[in-house]
């Protein structure tokens, strides 16, 4: 049985949540900019959690169920309201540098501030990665030493002095 085959139900179940969510929030904000004088207690009430709560399923599913979401998946959902972050209508990006004159463009790293909370969630943009140590070159200091098992003498047991 393939690995991926058992928690088939699962994953589609998360991909549905973060869908409806990123759609229940996108309508949300679309129709608070087009009727932002006439409020609707009502569909406001109904709307207004909807998006947070699919995104509070979608976490808690993956983590019931030990499934690991995407990068993507996880850098679009705020950490702390589960409000998912679209850009321009529930979050803001910007990119800040604090290195002196900004002369270290490695040091870039993309803020996106969540609007509803504001909290703010930063991923490095410039930095390259690291290979892994596997994969990177092994230095003459770090090589170890290869000892000829000829070239040293066998110890018996009863040659051993004390």
């Amino acid at each position: 049985m393939a690995k991926g085959a058992v928690n088939k139900h699962l994953q589609a179940r998360i991909t549905y949540l973060e869908k409806a969510s990123k759609y229940l929030a996108q309508q949300q904000y679309d129709h608070e900019d087009q009727t932002s004088e006439k409020h609707n207690e009502e569909t406001d009430a109904l709307t207004h959690g909807l998006p947070q709560l699919l995104s509070s399923h979608l976490r808690s599913v993956s983590l019931k169920s030990q499934i690991r979401l995407r990068q993507d998946v996880k850098r679009s959902i705020c950490r702390k309201c589960d409000t998912p972050l679209i850009d321009t209508s529930t979050s803001y990006t910007t990119i800040e540098n604090y290195s002196k004159g900004k002369a270290k463009p490695w040091a870039e790293v993309r803020v996106i501030t969540c609007k509803s909370c504001g909290t703010k969630k930063r991923f490095p943009i410039g930095a390259k990665r690291q290979s892994k140590k596997k994969d990177r070159l092994v230095s003459a200091s770090e090589k170890p030493l290869v000892v000829d098992p000829e070239s040293q003498p066998e110890q018996r047991s009863d040659e051993i002095k004390t």
